[in-house]
């Protein structure tokens, strides 16, 4: 990283080159994310099918034992597990890379609070579960724009382990 003082100001150089494009497929990524956690709090699954994921995304979360791949599976499973849960949903700080024209990566610190009713699963994980970690994703550029291509949560403090429900 290159510092320059010009009178009042600080430049980082090195931010200086990113040009207006790499700029604005940021600022789309962030755009992605927030309507991730949109449409998972407001559980509006098939907003999350046509302007979230790629059709072949795949998504990990070792703490609950998930390795889903497809959209159609990822769905699937978290119309069943978060059925009737309330949740809440923050990312904040993101890392993002832009690789390509068409591929790009992020990391971002997330919270989370779920609220499972009694009685909702089978494994007896019921009540207020509050973690922090962070997503680690891929992404790709489609024809309507950035998607998540592949998403990998590890957390830094929440339960352990949070398992899917046995069905």
């Amino acid at each position: 990283m290159r510092l320059q003082e010009t009178g009042n100001h600080i430049i980082n150089r090195g931010l200086a080159m990113i040009d207006a494009a790499t700029i604005s497929d940021i600022e789309e990524i962030k755009q992605l994310k927030s309507r991730y956690f949109y449409h998972l709090d407001r559980k509006e699954w098939d907003d999350w099918r046509e302007s979230v994921f790629c059709r072949d995304a795949s998504m990990h979360v070792p703490e609950a034992q998930l390795d889903l791949f497809g959209i159609d599976n990822i769905l699937a499973c978290l119309r069943t597990l978060l059925a009737g849960v309330v949740t809440v949903h923050h990312g904040h700080m993101p890392l993002i890379q832009i690789l390509s024209p068409t591929t790009a990566s992020g990391i971002w610190a997330m919270e989370d609070v779920l609220i499972w009713p009694k009685g909702h699963r089978p494994d007896g994980v019921e009540g207020r579960v509050h973690g922090y970690g962070h997503y680690h994703e891929t992404y790709s550029r489609e024809p309507a724009g950035w998607r998540i291509k592949t998403l990998r949560l590890s957390r830094l403090l929440g339960p352990a382990p949070l398992l899917a429900p046995v069905s």
